[in-house]
């Protein structure tokens, strides 16, 4: 029990080090760049290494402890950092799912539906894989699945997940939970560029790496979204029929079933 306790908080260490420290002192130290060197002197190196250099002088002729408390203020500065954009990655999630703005959606759906009439279904496929209801390309991606399996196999994708997760074996539940953790991270390095952004509001070189994080995010957002999206409708193609079958009743179509599971909801 000991040794399993051990490994847990190992592994919960490494978890809080990687999504919380890590990002936070990069983020502290660029803002401290940024504090020292303003728009003026944004790329001047020899000023940043003298005042960086007097800085650590200064710290060296201060009293261990206060050294210590040097420390143990960066650390809790980075993991801050770390929590309010934890605390922003519902709001990146959100508009990557663009249920806003509408006027979007509609374009969206104007140019899927012109490439649908020509009959190019290569375009209409980069566009979204089922007629586009949202802003964004990952809210459609998404979204296509519940279209994609109704149209199938009738089946209301939100009556059967609880259902269909019943019946996953181990694997492939631990499947869906990376795809899902890797969208989260992709989705949290994304929301890392607005507090670059802050910073570069005094030293324009924030600026620049806010764009890089947000494009990197962007990047991995929409790779991680098309996996995720991916399981979730094999997860419907490979056990919708085990699910019907281990109702033990004469359902035969996912009409029949999903009236079912919804109950005359």
């Amino acid at each position: 029990m000991n040794a399993f306790f051990g490994e847990l908080g190992k592994r919960l260490a490494e978890r809080w080090v990687s999504l919380l420290v890590l990002p936070g002192v990069l983020f502290l130290a660029t803002a401290a760049v940024g504090a020292l060197l303003g728009h003026a002197h944004a790329l001047d190196v020899t000023r940043l290494v003298a005042r960086a250099d007097g800085i650590t002088r200064d710290l060296g002729t201060r009293p261990p402890a206060a050294q210590l408390l040097a420390l143990a203020a960066m650390l809790l500065g980075s993991v801050a950092a770390g929590l309010v954009v934890r605390a922003l990655c519902p709001v990146t999630w959100r508009w990557f799912l663009g249920t806003r703005p509408r006027w979007a959606a509609r374009r969206r759906r104007r140019r899927w539906a012109r490439a649908h009439e020509r009959g190019d279904a290569a375009k209409r496929n980069r566009i979204a894989l089922a007629a586009p209801t949202r802003a964004t390309w990952t809210g459609d991606r998404l979204a296509a699945v519940e279209d994609r399996v109704h149209h199938q196999y009738a089946v209301d994708l939100k009556s059967w997940w609880a259902r269909l997760w019943l019946v996953l074996d181990d694997s492939g539940r631990a499947e869906l939970r990376a795809a899902r953790a890797e969208a989260e991270a992709a989705v949290a390095t994304t929301t890392w560029c607005v507090p670059y952004a802050v910073v570069g509001a005094f030293w324009w070189p924030a600026a620049v790496v806010a764009v890089c994080v947000a494009v990197v995010g962007w990047v991995r957002v929409r790779a991680a979204v098309e996996v995720y999206a991916d399981l979730l409708e094999a997860v419907v193609d490979v056990h919708a029929g085990r699910l019907a079958r281990e109702l033990g009743a004469p359902l035969t179509t996912g009409e029949e079933v999903t009236a079912a599971f919804r109950k005359g909801t």
